[in-house]
């Protein structure tokens, strides 16, 4: 990656739109913040067709799309095949590899979603000396139900137990690392190299304890929604980037950046592309946690998190969602794990997003710079209050008014027994009124 930065013609920041991936996948995908293509939560994953995807619009423009995916949420189950000729599964690469390496000059688009550096995190004993002083005792394998417990931000991760999950998650990154050295090799062996337009980037980060958690999908805070962005122009391309490499970008732009760049026309509601000098809220959006929706606007160093409520926090929430995996965690709960998890989501469904059921509760941050990533609260409630107003005035942006998520989703419920054709129709007029666009129909 390193190699590839010095290279590049833009390499910085970008905020993702969620911590949860089946959100900031969507939103790469389409180029809309969460509320607008609705991949909110797990119960509510699966990418409209009504949404024109990347894949579509390049489609359109004279594109072979092929695309390969790893990961629980990104397969054609939940809609990410869309506009997709080849979609399959990452497995060790060598399928993608294959198709960097045979490219011709022709127009493609080719995705690749790599396995790392998401847990499980492996031991790569190959990889155990870019890390200079290894902890004791590092296992062969860590799923992440072995990491779920500490979840919890009850739960405290104990030092030991984070420096040795920090080294396998270490090892992940170097072999994500490797694997990024190969596509790029392979791209370079096809002689289109020149060529290419390439972006890298990530749709999420990972916390090992900075905000009481692990893992990703439980806050909003700076390890989760900072991630690299990579663009590489091809040689003599007409446009270039137009944002400073020290601003961070939201990263709901590069679906215009990529369309834009192939020809395609952008739809008003989606993120503006790289190529434009514009100013773009970096807002991020994460939904049904533990009775709250979480929101963050990042401005230069500064966060705002904003918290609302929808529903009392459940005292065995992190228990009913460990417990559809482990049978021992079940026996230990005083009652089953979905009648838990169907309160919130009907405490959800009932309570505007955004206003909650009550003041929302709002917390100031500073990022750290140079060698500091972390970040430390700021206390000026004025500063979060003007902050606040832009986080409510970016969030409501396109959007008719904030109903409860069962009332926005009225037309989808009126629609599920009626005949399958109708249904849709109702989805693309609702879709519609989200990104301003008609969906077009030689793109179904």
């Amino acid at each position: 990656m390193d190699e590839l930065i010095r290279e590049a013609d833009w390499a910085g920041s970008a905020i993702a739109s969620s911590s949860w991936e089946g959100s900031t996948m969507a939103t790469l995908f389409t180029g809309l913040r969460p509320w607008q293509h609705q991949v909110l939560h797990p119960g509510h994953a699966r990418l409209s067709p009504a949404l024109i995807t990347l894949a579509e619009a390049l489609q359109a423009a004279g594109y072979k799309t092929s695309g390969t995916w790893s990961g629980p949420w990104y397969d054609q189950t939940f809609g990410f095949n869309q506009g997709f000729q080849v979609f399959q599964h990452y497995g060790k690469g060598v399928r993608v590899v294959e198709r960097l390496r045979g490219l011709r000059n022709e127009r493609q688009f080719v995705w690749a979603h790599l396995p790392a550096p998401a847990a499980p995190y492996l031991r790569r004993d190959a990889l155990l000396p870019r890390l200079g002083r290894t902890p004791p005792q590092l296992p062969a394998k860590v799923a992440p139900v072995q990491i779920e417990p500490w979840f919890d931000p009850a739960s405290r991760l104990p030092l030991s137990h984070r420096r040795r999950l920090w080294a396998m998650y270490c090892l992940n990154v170097a072999w994500a690392d490797e694997q990024l050295g190969r596509l790029l090799n392979a791209l370079r062996d096809s002689g289109q190299w020149d060529r290419t337009l390439l972006v890298v980037t990530a749709n999420h980060g990972e916390e090992f304890g900075e905000k009481g958690q692990i893992l990703h999908g439980g806050n909003l805070g700076r390890q989760l929604i900072e991630v690299p962005l990579i663009v590489k122009l091809p040689a003599g391309f007409e446009r270039q980037v137009l944002v400073p490499r020290r601003q961070r970008v939201t990263a709901s732009r590069l679906w215009a950046t990529l369309v834009e760049a192939a020809g395609g026309e952008v739809p008003p509601a989606a993120a503006p592309s790289l190529f434009r000098r514009v100013s773009v809220p970096a807002l991020s959006e994460l939904y049904l946690t533990n009775g709250t929706n979480r929101f963050s606007l990042v401005e230069g160093n500064d966060q705002l998190l904003w918290e609302s409520r929808f529903a009392a926090a459940e005292p065995e929430y992190y228990l009913a969602r460990m417990a559809f995996r482990s049978r021992e965690t079940r026996a230990r709960m005083k009652e089953p794990p979905r009648a838990i998890l169907t309160r919130l989501r009907d405490g959800f469904n009932a309570t505007p997003p955004l206003r909650g059921n009550g003041a929302p509760r709002l917390t100031l941050e500073r990022w750290g710079t140079g060698g500091n990533r972390g970040s430390r609260p700021v206390d000026d409630p004025g500063k979060a209050r003007e902050m606040a107003e832009r986080l409510a005035r970016a969030w409501g942006a396109f959007a008719s008014g904030e109903l409860a998520p069962a009332q926005e989703a009225r037309d989808w419920i009126e629609a599920a027994g009626e005949k399958p054709r109708k249904a849709e129709r109702t989805t693309e007029r609702m879709m519609e009124r989200k990104t301003g666009q008609p969906r077009r129909r030689d793109q179904r």
